[in-house]
């Protein structure tokens, strides 16, 4: 099948509508479409974000891995608990910053752990329909038998509990809806189909 031609996407207006931490975007354009035509002045919002890393240590001797939870006020009202299981994550901050130097930091801020180590999972558009950003998810093989306990940055109004379980018991917590971000599920998922190849080194 032959996609429509991307040098044919003309941007005629891109407006910054909002400049804060994150930012809003307003684009107006045309685009190709399908079947050879033009769609003209088509109007969107784009919310600006940085690229993301996330990492999902992993130890596969006691076959356990390393979640995060914080509180996310976006979710409010939206789950039974506003306190979200995640894996350890962080913005891209630099263009040239490489994803590892983003793994390290953040685990050491959210879980007090030197990691290295990496394995690339994926990487992907966690809400592509409105949000630029791209996460790069990784896995980090560690020693788990002394992890956990209670992180972040106070500058940055961070309170993050690091814990640790079961790999099977993560996946049981995916099932009972107590796991819902994106990254996360996709992490274990990709864990529960590829553990075997770690456990037996």
């Amino acid at each position: 099948m032959t996609l429509p031609d991307a040098q044919k996407i003309k941007v005629s207006s891109l407006t910054r509508k909002y400049d804060g931490f994150f930012k809003i975007d307003e684009l107006i354009f045309d685009h190709p479409t399908f079947n050879g035509e033009m769609i003209k002045n088509v109007r969107r919002e784009v919310f600006v974000r940085l690229d993301a890393v996330a990492v999902l240590p992993y130890d596969p001797v006691n076959d356990t891995v390393l979640l995060t939870r914080q509180l996310r006020i976006a979710s409010a009202g939206k789950m039974e608990s506003p306190w979200v299981i995640e894996l350890m994550a962080g913005l891209v901050d630099k263009t040239d910053e490489a994803f590892v130097n983003v793994a390290e930091r953040e685990a050491m801020e959210e879980a007090g752990l030197n990691i290295s180590n990496l394995t690339p999972i994926c990487d992907f558009f966690p809400s592509v329909g409105g949000s630029n950003e791209k996460l790069y998810l990784f896995l980090a093989l560690t020693d788990l038998s002394k992890a956990g306990g209670y992180f972040g940055l106070s500058e940055e109004h961070e309170d993050i509990e690091a814990f640790v379980v079961s790999r099977e018991a993560a996946m049981e917590m995916i099932l009972n809806g107590e796991i819902q971000t994106a990254s996360t599920i996709i992490a274990l998922q990709w864990l529960q189909l590829n553990h075997h190849r770690y456990q037996r080194r």
